[in-house]
């Protein structure tokens, strides 16, 4: 018996605990470099993100174009901007895994606005899309409100998806109820995992 318990001990010190298995969260999808971390440089997307319109990339913040920004989480963070000929910039990520049809899902992000951004000066917002297909903005799932802020603050969004969502997409936009195009801009950093909504 002695002999069982010897070669058994080891096995059972070693052995994950039954917390290690079941308080891992579950239903949290994780965003690729979700605090956009990478060199800082102008009109470039950093690493896990793309941006959805070829030719109008994000700035990685600092640094580019000389601009000076104390990011909310770790080196970097990313700008957009909106411009006076209608053009606007966004990025975008295939998500680890499908949003589910039919369900509804939240996420936050730190959001701020620049004063002096190279002449793009203007507060702007962040509209969030959802898509199946690569390259296609697919649907509106949620916008924020007007950026006016030069301080970092968090923003939740939630929304129920149309459909299978494998792509989502980070926009920058004009504010709400503008008549006309301009050069504005908005900052994001930390991205929080979408997680299902809480049941009420």
């Amino acid at each position: 018996m002695k002999i069982i318990c010897f070669f058994l001990l080891p096995i059972w010190l070693f052995a994950p605990s039954e917390a290690t298995f079941f308080d891992q969260p579950k239903d949290k999808i994780y965003f690729k470099n979700p605090s956009f971390e990478d060199t800082p440089k102008a009109s470039a997307s950093p690493r896990g993100w793309n941006t959805g319109t070829p030719g109008s990339t994000p700035d990685i913040l600092p640094g580019a174009w000389g601009l000076e920004v104390v990011p909310q989480d770790g080196a970097t963070c990313v700008g957009l901007v909106t411009r006076s000929d209608g053009t606007t910039e966004n990025i975008t990520q295939s998500l680890s895994e499908p949003l589910s049809g039919g369900v509804c899902y939240t996420f936050s992000i730190y959001l701020a606005h620049l004063e002096k951004y190279v002449g793009f000066n203007h507060p702007a917002r962040i509209r969030v899309w959802g898509s199946a297909t690569k390259g296609d903005k697919g649907t509106l799932l949620d916008t924020s409100p007007l950026i006016n802020h030069s301080d970092w603050q968090r923003y939740q969004f939630q929304f129920f998806t149309p459909g299978v969502v494998r792509y989502l997409t980070l926009e920058v936009w004009y504010g709400p109820g503008t008549t006309f195009y301009y050069n504005g801009n908005i900052l994001l950093d930390n991205c929080a995992p979408i997680e299902k909504c809480a049941r009420a």
